[in-house]
């Protein structure tokens, strides 16, 4: 999108965002660091202004993120009775689809107008306002412009979950996602209040046994396929039960995929029920899996997207192995 489009549609949302009486802030399902840094980020923004809202995501907020300012706002779609719940904005953060806010849809009922603030190139534009930017690191980088152009006081908190947002979904700043534009805007979030030590200690440095035990296992569980270009890991419940961790604890773990030496593929296969295999995706360089997703009705960016196929692990793993394998034709 031009720059000039996205000038006047963050004018409209923040028009909506200062004129709506109840908002809804929600992420995508089992939300991330960019999705809950970028919603409270904007939360944080809208308390200053003594604005009403609530926040609701699907699934469970990984432990390590719990130390975000604001996280004891977030509620869980399992606790509210969407009976009585009138929003008239909601705003769908990095999601691409409505079908990824899960079960709370609900809570938008007709008349509520939509803002959609995402960076994922499949997005539907399914908002009646639709902020979109492709080429943006992180969902954070754009909430960061959206206040900017508002002209809300970026506080130590607001700083510190924009921070964690653009920090998670460029890898440490390590993806090709990142930017100068935003290691500028980070530099900026520092100078505001971010302190990228401690941030980066409680994110990744600050793991339960559970959760280091449960990579243990997982890491010896590593399989090659294609001359060792393609790297699968398995996640079962089973495995979640023997190591006392649960499903928050996986995050991250696909990474591990892509860090041997000429493996250009990497995908973590997670048992969500008996049936159902959830799969996410990494790939390096030019290196794309968008296609790999997409043809399995999933979504994302080239080199991190992801797809849940109502298959066993094991058929699971055939599918994807058989469509890497005939969509790049031996040329990774």
């Amino acid at each position: 999108m031009k720059q000039a489009n996205n000038d006047d549609i963050r004018r409209d949302i923040l028009e909506s965002l200062f004129s709506a009486e109840r908002i809804l802030i929600v992420g995508h399902m089992n939300p991330d660091g960019d999705s809950l840094g970028s919603q409270l980020g904007l939360a944080k923004a809208l308390e200053r202004r003594n604005a009403q809202f609530a926040i609701i995501n699907e699934g469970i907020i990984p432990n390590n993120y719990l130390f975000l300012p604001g996280i004891d706002a977030v509620r869980s779609v399992d606790e509210i009775n969407a009976d009585g719940q009138e929003f008239d904005l909601a705003v769908c953060m990095e999601c691409s689809n409505r079908d990824r806010i899960g079960r709370v849809d609900k809570f938008i009922h007709n008349g509520c107008r939509i803002v959609n603030i995402d960076h994922h190139s499949d997005n539907s534009k399914f908002g009646h306002l639709n902020l979109l930017d492709f080429s943006a690191a992180a969902a954070g980088e754009m909430v960061y412009e959206l206040l900017v152009a508002g002209g809300v006081d970026i506080t130590p908190e607001i700083a510190t979950n924009l921070y964690t947002a653009i920090l998670t979904d460029t890898g440490r700043f390590r993806f090709n996602s990142t930017t100068p534009k935003c290691l500028r805007i980070a530099a900026d979030l520092m100078e505001k209040g971010a302190d990228p030590s401690h941030i980066t200690d409680m994110v990744y440095f600050n793991q339960s046994i559970g959760s280091l035990r449960l990579t243990g296992e997982v890491l010896l569980g590593l399989e090659y396929h294609l001359d060792n270009r393609v790297c699968f890991m398995t996640i079962t419940d089973e495995m979640l039960q023997r190591n006392n961790s649960g499903k928050e604890d996986t995050e991250g773990l696909v990474n591990y995929t892509l860090r041997a030496e000429g493996t250009k593929i990497g995908a973590l296969f997670s048992e969500r029920e008996a049936g159902i295999t959830k799969v996410s995706l990494r790939s390096v360089n030019d290196v794309s899996v968008i296609e790999v997703a997409a043809r399995n009705g999933g979504g994302g960016h080239k080199n991190a997207c992801g797809c849940t196929l109502n298959v066993g692990i094991e058929e699971a793993r055939v599918k994807i192995l058989n469509d890497i394998r005939e969509l790049l034709h031996g040329s990774i």
